[in-house]
């Protein structure tokens, strides 16, 4: 699930619209509403336990793994080359990222060439690049990646405290900004009180920097 907080919303007005017709109570409305909820933080944490996903709501530099050449950039599922590629008169951009039941992939609009992505992996023409993301649009306001280590510990226990007490107001405010850090959380320790503080990997953060790829390093 890409967005988990709009499909929550979404579920939400559809349970209201139901409501106002008279086609469901108040009760059944609640009810719904309750499911929905289970259903955001069973995909939260499901996102919390799995590696980076394409979002198509970000915008991202699309990065060579061998030498970190740029490719290109994807702002909201639209891709554009860095260089001055011919992409013909009827394209208003270089290709297009599409997702459906079977994966996201990359279309090239003039190549008709298409690249899989897995994670933030593109394989496109037999080359491996890293979607590093720039940008992404949360609640209709562009915002940058959190790249201040104490800022992105601060959401992080803000964002602990809101999941144990079940506060959904304040967790998917801090949620999308979590995900999009230019941090993770330590593969080592896991963040767990109990280890984070003799951890080597993290040095008692409780996270890490994400690694770019390999010609950036």
């Amino acid at each position: 699930m890409q967005n988990p907080e709009g499909h929550r919303e979404t579920l939400h007005q559809m349970a209201a619209a139901l409501h106002t017709e008279g086609l469901i109570d108040q009760l059944e409305q609640f009810d719904m509403n309750e499911v929905a909820d289970a259903a955001y933080w069973h995909a939260v944490e499901e996102l919390q336990n799995s590696p980076g996903q394409y979002r198509g709501a970000s915008t991202y530099d699309v990065v060579q793994v061998e030498n970190g050449k740029l490719l290109g950039t994807i702002s909201r599922s639209i891709f554009n080359f860095e260089s001055d590629e011919p992409r013909g008169a009827s394209f208003p951009y270089d290709g297009k990222v599409y997702s459906d039941a079977d994966g996201v992939r990359l279309t090239l609009g003039l190549s008709r060439k298409i690249g899989t992505i897995s994670g933030l992996m593109l394989e496109l023409n037999g080359r491996r690049y890293q979607l590093v993301e720039t940008e992404r649009v949360i609640s209709g306001v562009d915002y940058k990646p959190i790249d201040d280590p104490d800022a992105y510990r601060a959401m992080v226990d803000v964002a602990q405290v809101a999941q144990e007490e079940r506060d959904l107001r304040a967790f998917e405010k801090v949620r999308p900004h979590i995900e999009s850090a230019a941090f993770c959380m330590c593969p080592a320790c896991l963040d767990r009180f109990d280890a984070r503080d003799d951890c080597p990997t993290c040095t008692g953060k409780g996270f890490v920097t994400k690694l770019p790829p390999a010609g950036l390093r």
